[in-house]
């Protein structure tokens, strides 16, 4: 049943990046690069031999506006990002793309001195899964960016009666700022920074945004908080 869900899940996300293909432009990247490097100033430093890992890196990652030489970024549709040439031609060559899952990473222990999650453990398939191998291929004092939006209890509770008959079909899990603290706190990981874009600013937005669906969840109060975590292993 968890398997059938999360595949669905994946082709909601194909069909959503075939779609824009043409008319999206992947400049998000970069801005999200640039918002990187600024909350990592004074944690870690990247240099050209730092080992970066991006998981879910999508049709190029953030990854590829990060100077370094050993740049890896894994998602399950790199088979199908890898043949868009909308979606190619910006990328960096030395990042080393795979077809994989975050609960399988094909990579060393202890290999990678930064890794990259960006609003992407809501579309896994076993979230425990896949915090426990990032714990396996991250080095010892290694950091982490974890971005990834939040809902509180109210929001979790309208978002798993919407998944009963599958409302949103590209996000498999919701997530509560407890559930994921908690989470880390069993694998070790120290929190070095916390922000949020808090509940209220996400529920303005989309209850003027006069678009049904961003109406919908603010009337609903199913509304995300956007945090971060910077985690030290």
């Amino acid at each position: 049943m968890k398997e059938n869900r999360w595949e669905l899940a994946q082709e909601y996300e194909k069909e959503w990046w075939d779609s824009r293909r043409e008319a999206l432009s992947l400049d998000f990247y970069k801005h999200f690069a640039e918002d990187l490097n600024l909350i990592l100033n004074g944690i870690l430093e990247i240099k050209k031999d730092t080992f970066i890992l991006e998981i879910g890196s999508g049709a190029a990652g953030t990854i590829t506006y990060i100077d370094s030489n050993n740049k890896y970024a894994i998602d399950p549709l790199e088979y199908f990002y890898s043949t868009v040439k909308e979606f190619t031609k910006d990328r960096d060559s030395r990042v080393k793309y795979f077809s994989a899952k975050g609960e399988e990473l094909p990579f060393e222990d202890s290999m990678f001195d930064l890794i990259i999650m960006d609003n992407v453990l809501d579309h896994c398939l076993d979230p425990e899964k896949v915090i426990d191998e990032i714990n396996r291929v991250l080095k010892p004092c290694g950091i982490i960016f974890f971005r990834q939006s939040t809902y509180h209890f109210w929001g979790v509770f309208i978002r798993r009666v919407m998944e009963l008959i599958v409302v949103d079909r590209g996000h498999p899990f919701t997530f509560s700022k407890k559930y994921l603290e908690n989470l880390f706190i069993r694998f070790n990981f120290k929190t070095l920074k916390f922000s949020s874009s808090g509940y209220l600013n996400t529920w303005k937005k989309e209850f003027l945004s006069f678009k049904k669906k961003e109406l919908a969840k603010a009337l609903l109060f199913a509304t995300r908080d956007k945090t971060l975590y910077i985690l030290k292993k």
